[in-house]
C-alpha cells in the first residue's frame, strides 16, 4: 500500500514543477519580445541621429543616450542566462527531474555572455572581438535551432535556423557585390530579420514544453 504522505509529496512536487514551467514558459517569451523590439525601441531613442536606422544593432552603442543599447541587451542576455541557468537545479524526484532538465538549454548561457561581450567591446574599436560575439549568438542560435531533435519542432528549427543564417549570408553578399554603402539589406535588417526567426522559435518552444512538462508531470503522480 502506498505512502500518503510519499503520494502526497510527489503530488507537492508535480505541483512546483508545473508552477516552474509555467513562470519559464512567460520568461522565455519575455526574451522573445525583448529580442524583436530592440531595434525599434533603439531607433526611437536615437533623437541625436537622423531619422533613418542606422546600418546595424551595434551602431546604436554610440547614439546619444547609449544606455538604452546598453541596458536592452543585457536584459536579453541576462535572460539568456537565466535560462540556461534553469538547466542546473533538478529535483530528486527521477520522473519530475527528467522533465525539469528541458527547462533550460545550457548553452543558453554562452549565448548571453556573447551579448554582453557586443555591448563592452563596440564594433570601431575592438572590430574583430565584437564579431566574433556576435557570430557566436547568431550562429549559435542557428545551429541551436538546427540541431535540436529531441522535439516535435525539428522542422521549425531546421526552416528559422537556416533562415538566420541565410539572412546574414544575404547581407554579406550584397556588401560585396553593390558595396557596404549601397546596399539596402544593411547588417541592421539582417540582424533583425534573424533576432525575429530566434524570437519565433523561442515562443513556439515555449508552448511546446508546456504541454510536454504538463503531460511528464500528470505522467510522474500516476
Amino acid at each position: 500500500m502506498a505512502n500518503p504522505k510519499n503520494k502526497n509529496g510527489i503530488s507537492n512536487k508535480m505541483q512546483t514543477t508545473l508552477e516552474k514551467v509555467n513562470h519559464f514558459a512567460k520568461v522565455e517569451r519575455f526574451i522573445a519580445v525583448t529580442l524583436t523590439l530592440t531595434p525599434l525601441v533603439l531607433y526611437l531613442a536615437d533623437f541625436g541621429f537622423e531619422r533613418k536606422f542606422r546600418t546595424s544593432i551595434s551602431d546604436y552603442a554610440f547614439m546619444c543616450d547609449s544606455y538604452w543599447f546598453g541596458s536592452l541587451l543585457a536584459l536579453a542576455g541576462a535572460l539568456f542566462i537565466f535560462n540556461g541557468a534553469q538547466h542546473m537545479s533538478l529535483t530528486d524526484i527521477p520522473s519530475l527531474a527528467f522533465a525539469e532538465k528541458r527547462f533550460g538549454k545550457g548553452y543558453n548561457i554562452i549565448f548571453g555572455i556573447a551579448l554582453f561581450g557586443v555591448i563592452y567591446f563596440d564594433h570601431e574599436d575592438f572590430k574583430v572581438v565584437h564579431y566574433i560575439f556576435a557570430a557566436v549568438f547568431y550562429l549559435g542560435c542557428a545551429l541551436a535551432m538546427l540541431l535540436t531533435r529531441e522535439t516535435q519542432l525539428k522542422k521549425t528549427g531546421d526552416v528559422l535556423g537556416i533562415l538566420t543564417i541565410l539572412s546574414l549570408g544575404l547581407n554579406l553578399l550584397l556588401d560585396w557585390i553593390l558595396g557596404e554603402d549601397n546596399n539596402p539589406f544593411t547588417l541592421l535588417w539582417a540582424e533583425w530579420l534573424g533576432l525575429i526567426f530566434i524570437a519565433i522559435y523561442f515562443v513556439a518552444e515555449s508552448f511546446e514544453r508546456d504541454k510536454r512538462e504538463l503531460q511528464e508531470g500528470i505522467k510522474s503522480c500516476m
